[in-house]
């Protein structure tokens, strides 16, 4: 019996926080969801096919629809650790490439589960409503990392920002994945990364407009002439 389900048998004192394989148990339900159906396999199928109590499980992920994303908070701090030693001379669309593939993992658990994981999740509503909520630390470090690097942009501009450069991220692993997994995950999402870019807007692609010359009329007023 691994140490992860001691737990379960006693092998702990009381009040002491439960230790389990999360990415084992996500592994587990992503290949139970897949065979049987995300709405017709709860919480007990699982317990049965991972060892650990229904207790714990609920105590752990809270929800059903959150095990699907249990490598994400580590994803966020690899991400968050490779943003704060990202040179400042490194423009801010390469630094955040670098910065997203640093983040991707090459466990072995994800090519093995990877398949799997993409025709559950795409395919069940219940799963990809709780994406958003799983990925706000890995956008969160994004839209600060965009806010610091550009000063005047809105706070909504850098959410939306951070939330394109994780719709990217996930497409290219979806797409990785359905691939049959050939390849590193992290030269996947680099490649698709290379597509994307920020800068602030300037009156050629629609930001604020440049003042114009300055003319002066017969009569000697001097006004601001803006470009259409």
């Amino acid at each position: 019996m691994s140490d992860e389900i001691a737990d379960e048998t006693g092998g702990r004192g009381r009040g002491r926080p439960s230790v389990i394989d999360a990415d084992r148990i996500a592994e587990t339900a992503i290949a139970l969801w897949r065979e049987r159906g995300y709405r017709t396999t709860g919480w007990k199928d699982i317990a049965e096919a991972t060892g650990v109590s229904v207790r714990t499980l609920m105590r752990h992920f809270g929800s059903r629809a959150e095990i699907p994303w249990t490598g994400v908070d580590a994803a966020a701090q690899r991400l968050a650790i490779s943003l704060a030693a990202m040179p400042d001379d490194v423009p801010t669309g390469e630094a955040l490439r670098r910065a997203i593939v640093d983040s991707v993992t090459h466990s072995e658990q994800i090519f093995r589960a990877a398949p799997d994981w993409l025709a559950v999740v795409a395919n069940e509503p219940d799963l990809m409503v709780a994406a958003p909520r799983a990925y706000a630390p890995w956008t969160g470090a994004i839209a600060v990392f965009i806010a610091h690097r550009n000063p005047d942009a809105p706070p909504a501009i850098c959410h939306a920002l951070a939330t394109a450069y994780q719709a990217a991220a996930f497409a290219a692993l979806a797409d990785w994945a359905e691939d049959g997994s050939r390849e590193d995950p992290d030269r996947a999402v680099d490649r698709m990364l290379r597509w994307l870019d920020v800068h602030a807007p300037t009156a050629d692609d629609g930001g604020e407009p440049e003042p114009g010359p300055v003319a002066e009329d017969a009569a000697g007023t001097r006004t601001q002439e803006n470009t259409p």
